[in-house]
């Protein structure tokens, strides 16, 4: 064997190696983000009923809020290396000269098999990142609308219910716009972009 195939099997392993500890560290950090978000809840359940807590009551929602709306920018940043480690991975498998019926990124056993979206018991092609990233999404907007709902029962605005929903709807798009490519954003500048097509 070539060295430039060693090293291509070597970089391979490296990639799989990368993939599996970002997989490894996004379920811990997932996991702080639901034990986080769920002490938060029952903090603000145990005092939503309480007379003279308003401020409090307003503070865990914003933390609520707060806190969801990062798990929601952690699904999405996941995603996005997530993406980026597989199609790495699979280009690597290309240049090794695989075919691509011997590709372990690139071929499914069978499409067909165990993807029916009716049956409660099977299996279907759905993207459980995707998943992960929508209902991070929905516990954020629920958030931002008890802090919303709340803000506007104490100080009597007279907002309805459609309006607050457009309004926490808006602020979370905006934020989501706004935050993350400014104070977030992964440093990659320095990193070559390789411009792999993605939809082969």
């Amino acid at each position: 064997m070539s060295k430039e195939v060693l090293s291509q099997k070597e970089r391979y392993q490296y990639l799989i190696n990368a993939r599996n500890f970002h997989y490894e560290n996004f379920n811990k950090w997932m996991t702080y983000f639901y034990v986080a978000i769920g002490a938060l809840f029952v903090g603000y359940y145990n005092i939503a009923s309480q007379k003279n807590m308003d401020k409090e009551q307003i503070i865990l929602l914003l933390l609520g809020y707060v806190a969801s709306l990062f798990w929601y920018w952690a699904s999405k940043g996941y995603y996005f290396w997530n993406i980026n480690f597989i199609t790495l991975v699979n280009n690597c498998e290309e240049k090794l000269g695989l075919t691509k019926d011997k590709r372990v990124y690139f071929v499914f056993a069978n499409k067909k098999t165990q993807n029916n979206y009716i049956s409660p018991t099977s299996g279907a092609n759905i993207s459980t990142s995707k998943i992960a990233i929508l209902f991070a999404f929905i516990v954020t907007i629920a958030w931002n609308l008890l802090l919303f709902c709340k803000i506007n029962f104490l100080y009597k605005l007279g907002f309805d219910l459609y309006c607050i929903f457009a309004g926490a709807l808006g602020l979370t798009l905006i934020l989501s716009i706004v935050i993350p490519e400014e104070f977030l954003i992964s440093k990659i500048d320095h990193f070559p972009d390789l411009e792999i097509d993605q939809k082969k």
